[in-house]
């Protein structure tokens, strides 16, 4: 019997920018899921980095997300000092939906779920580096 371990996440600024990475590689090809999940995962690595907070809450509100979008920008804002970045966060945050504090169904995007979306938009997986064309 093989029982999953949960995922431990240590500090590793490599393994967040990787995340990034993806994330911006998803953004562009419309798979929101997959990119939010990306950058979730980002964060988890590097609770520090806010472009990755940033990057999440945009993802969250393109997916109409908007308790995890306000979550992720609110974490962005404790971060940043920029007077001009704060004030437009915070303007996009006062334009949500004030029933928006429930959290969605469902919870977070798993990475299968986030690989079939990909599946489905592009016809490609991303693995280890390499593109593979599904037919």
């Amino acid at each position: 019997e093989s029982i999953a371990a949960p995922k431990v996440y240590n500090f590793n600024p490599l393994q967040a920018k990787k995340e990034i990475e993806v994330g911006d590689f998803n953004a562009k090809r419309g798979n929101f899921k997959g990119a939010a999940y990306r950058y979730r995962e980002a964060t988890h690595w590097d609770d520090g980095n806010a472009t990755a907070f940033f990057k999440l809450g945009d993802a969250s509100e393109h997916l109409k997300d908007y308790a995890s979008a306000r979550d992720a920008f609110e974490a962005y804002l404790k971060l940043v000092n920029d007077k001009k970045k704060t004030a437009e966060v915070q303007k996009r945050i006062a334009q949500y939906p004030k029933n928006a504090a429930e959290p969605k169904p469902g919870g977070p995007v798993s990475i299968d779920e986030a690989e079939k979306e990909d599946r489905a938009i592009n016809g490609t997986v991303r693995g280890k580096g390499v593109i593979t064309v599904l037919k």
